[in-house]
């Protein structure tokens, strides 16, 4: 039995690309079956692959080449769905649950595992992680820390990561960077957190013992450190010179002797204190300095924004200016042509009215010689009747 994508679908049988790049036929099974489905099959022996063989029909060469194309271009498509269910790191998470998330190339969580009850429950209630960035499926998982009273003040958190190709430098270096991120975010609540590197070979030690890479590795650190301290313990007595009695060892009391461990061991411990104590310092003003850049970055944003929103203010006012400006000599000349017209209407008019007058006084001087005429002739008349 095998698993690969469907290819194509004939009338008896259908040909699939298993991942280890073979192009295999098999039986049409029965129900709907779509091109680009992964399903799980029987391969056809060799007589059943010829007998099918002879039913094909005479375009078997065109179909051929149309298959080997559209193979080519689902396994090119299909490509990026198998490097994204591939695994290149592990990133567990103890606190009191212990849940360990698998991350693919592109830091998506595509496997989540516990490995105690109160992992599994936290596990049970988390939602719609899967192909999620590992930042957020973090932040939800101490969401869920903090509603559960794990996550509390002064508790001890502990991040180990394990990339599976260690030969990918620039990789490991963008997960460390990941990872950094989740801590400074996770610091926030005042919390003590170590994180570690570990390797393959580690990580499958942790789980034959049951536990997770990080514990795993804090209890190997613990037992190599008991066995040194034990190992300083042993110390060479001289041998004492003849004709000398052995030196006496006196105790004080009971007390004395069960006072507690030795004083290079009390030394020891407090100096990890201390480390711990000026490491946790060190993070504190480091986040501090942080904070600031990030707000000194923040201001000079609104700055800059404040400052572009001055520019675009002013511009607006300019070009409403010109625009009225251009809205006021427009006016203005409208105006202009209009004066210049009514001017023109008003000497056409007074033309026309000289006009009419000469031609009302030609015509009353026309009228006015008539009329002398008449009384010329009337008068000329009258001197011939005298006569």
């Amino acid at each position: 039995m095998k698993k690969g994508i469907v290819l194509e679908v004939h009338d008896e049988h259908v040909t699939i690309l298993t991942p280890e790049g073979e192009f295999l036929k098999s039986r049409k099974q029965k129900g709907q079956i779509d091109l680009g489905e992964e399903i799980v099959f029987f391969p056809l022996h060799r007589a059943e692959v010829v007998r099918e063989q002879k039913k094909t029909s005479v375009f078997r060469t065109k179909w051929a080449v149309i298959g080997v194309l559209t193979a080519i271009i689902l396994a090119f498509s299909l490509y990026p769905k198998y490097a994204s269910n591939q695994v290149y790191a592990y990133v567990s998470v103890d606190v009191n649950p212990s849940i360990e998330l698998g991350v693919n190339k592109d830091m998506e969580v595509i496997s989540m595992d516990a490995y105690n009850q109160e992992g599994e429950d936290i596990i049970k209630q988390l939602v719609d992680w899967e192909k999620k960035d590992l930042a957020n499926v973090s932040s939800q998982i101490f969401d869920i820390f903090r509603q559960k009273g794990f996550l509390t003040e002064n508790s001890e958190v502990l991040i180990a990561s394990v990339v599976t190709n260690e030969d990918n430098i620039g990789w490991k270096a963008l997960m460390q960077t990941k990872i950094t991120t989740i801590s400074e975010k996770v610091q926030q609540d005042k919390v003590s957190i170590t994180t570690l590197e570990t390797t393959i070979q580690e990580r499958s030690d942790a789980i034959k013992e049951g536990m997770s890479p990080g514990k795993y590795i804090q209890k190997e650190k613990k037992t190599e450190l008991v066995d040194n301290e034990d190992t300083s313990k042993t110390e060479t007595v001289p041998s004492a010179p003849l004709n000398h009695k052995p030196l006496e060892v006196k105790h004080a009391n009971a007390k004395d002797e069960k006072a507690g461990p030795p004083d290079f061991v009390v030394a020891k411990k407090k100096e990890r204190q201390e480390d711990r104590s000026k490491n946790k310092e060190q993070s504190k003003e480091e986040i501090k300095e942080r904070k600031e850049l990030k707000e000194l970055r923040k201001e000079k944003k609104r700055e800059l924004q404040q400052d572009r929103k001055q520019e675009k203010k002013e511009l607006q006012s300019q070009r409403k200016q010109e625009k009225k400006g251009e809205q006021t000599r427009q006016k203005e000349e409208r105006q202009e042509h209009k004066h210049h017209k009514q001017n023109g209407k008003g000497e056409r008019k007074n033309e026309s009215s000289k006009d009419h007058h000469a031609k009302g006084k030609n015509k009353d001087d026309r009228g006015n010689a008539h009329g002398k005429n008449k009384r010329e002739e009337k008068k000329h008349e009258h001197k011939k009747g005298n006569h």
